[in-house]
């Protein structure tokens, strides 16, 4: 059975369209600050506020840092989708937290302007996401071509959001394709690493299967296609992944342990 409709629903769409709307005019506001850091701050405050209030119930929405059973880190990302109900966070800080890499569903790094140089850092943060290893194995990429789901690996659907980008609006796709799979390929690092590059109101790219779609008059809204994709890939992600196993984070055994006699 087709998965779309031939005629998208009106109320879904317009709740999508204020979303997009909302989230370039909190960017404008934004720019109130002078310090960069602030303006970014703000931006991926305004991104956070509208997943959080249409996340799964199951799901929460935070800045941090993710941790494996090797104590090997993230580094602190912009915005961690973890799943709350398997696992609270290690550690909960006055504005960031530290989750198990088990929990840890999705990664979106939020840009003002889209460069070359944030392409860059956001890369090596992908690498680094992907050598986390959840359950004691590293997170893998998409499945292609009809792989079936049941090999108990784990997805880090990661992620990059920009409000806008230096690349001028001529041949936009092509000239941001390019410029991503060149920071791709000279980070060593494989194209599915970043699964999505959005730039509001120009368009989205995935690198791994060279496709890419730019904003016309007739399109539907970019962040509808975006959330779209994130919220299926947690659903499913979220149906296949086992509980977690506290046990992996401690050794075999703590010993000290005795025989004891109830006196019979």
């Amino acid at each position: 059975m087709p998965r779309g409709t031939q005629r998208s629903s009106r109320v879904f769409k317009s709740v999508l369209s204020r979303a997009e709307k909302e989230l370039a005019l909190g960017s404008e506001k934004a720019g109130d600050f002078h310090h960069n850091g602030i303006r970014g701050d703000e931006r991926a405050a305004s991104l956070m506020r509208f997943l959080q209030s249409h996340l799964p119930i199951t799901m929460a929405i935070a800045k941090g840092e993710a941790i494996d059973f090797r104590d090997k880190r993230s580094g602190q990302l912009d915005l961690i989708i973890y799943d709350k109900s398997a696992s609270a966070p290690i550690f909960t800080g006055g504005e960031n937290v530290l989750v198990p890499a088990e929990a840890l569903y999705a990664v979106i790094e939020v840009k003002s302007v889209l460069s070359k140089d944030e392409l860059e850092k956001s890369v090596e943060a992908a690498k680094t996401i992907r050598s986390l290893r959840p359950f004691k194995e590293p997170f893998i990429g998409p499945r292609r071509d009809g792989i079936a789901a049941e090999d108990g690996k784990c997805r880090c659907a990661y992620s990059i959001f920009a409000y806008s980008t230096n690349l001028g609006a001529t041949d936009w796709l092509q000239k941001e394709y390019m410029r991503t799979i060149g920071a791709l390929d000279a980070a060593g690092a494989a194209r599915d690493v970043v699964e999505r590059v959005v730039v509001l109101g120009r368009g989205l790219i995935n690198p791994a299967t060279a496709t890419g779609k730019e904003i016309t008059d007739d399109n539907e809204s970019i962040f509808l296609e975006y959330y779209l994709h994130l919220m299926n890939f947690l659903s499913r992600e979220s149906a296949r992944r086992p509980q977690v196993d506290w046990q992996i984070y401690t050794s075999r055994g703590t010993g000290g342990w005795k025989k004891l006699s109830d006196g019979s």
